[in-house]
């Protein structure tokens, strides 16, 4: 079963790649509900959660649903991408909620699955996601 997971946990971060360059020019048309509907299919798809829901609770209980740190990661950068949306169409104070619910995110997988995991998951999400352009 382990290994099952961890092929979902690798399957979840090469599509989070895929769907990467898709969020930015989502983002960069400046249409708010269209960034927020390619998000929220974004989470759908990597993680089979729905991001609407996950941000209801609070990062440990949101942690303690996952398997991998890599799950972890791939909703904090997805809140981050949130974030990014959010500020620029002037939702200052919705997107530091997202920034500080995608730290939280962060520190909390680093207290369930250990900094080595963490770091492991973070180079990980590094390798899948294209590097920014210019």
């Amino acid at each position: 079963m382990p290994i099952l997971r961890q092929a979902f946990a690798l399957q979840a971060l090469h599509e989070l790649g895929r769907l990467a360059p898709d969020l930015a020019r989502v983002r960069a048309q400046r249409s708010l509900e269209a960034s927020l509907q390619s998000l929220r299919e974004a989470c759908l798809t990597t993680l089979g959660m729905e991001l609407d829901t996950l941000t209801l609770f609070d990062a440990r209980s949101v942690v303690r649903l996952f398997a991998h740190a890599e799950q972890a990661r791939i909703l904090a950068h997805l809140m981050d991408e949130r974030a990014r949306t959010l500020a620029e169409h002037g939702d200052y104070v919705g997107a530091l909620s997202d920034t500080v619910y995608a730290g939280q995110l962060l520190a909390c997988s680093r207290q369930r699955f250990g900094v080595q995991r963490d770091a492991g998951a973070a180079e990980a999400l590094e390798r899948e996601l294209p590097k920014p352009g210019p």
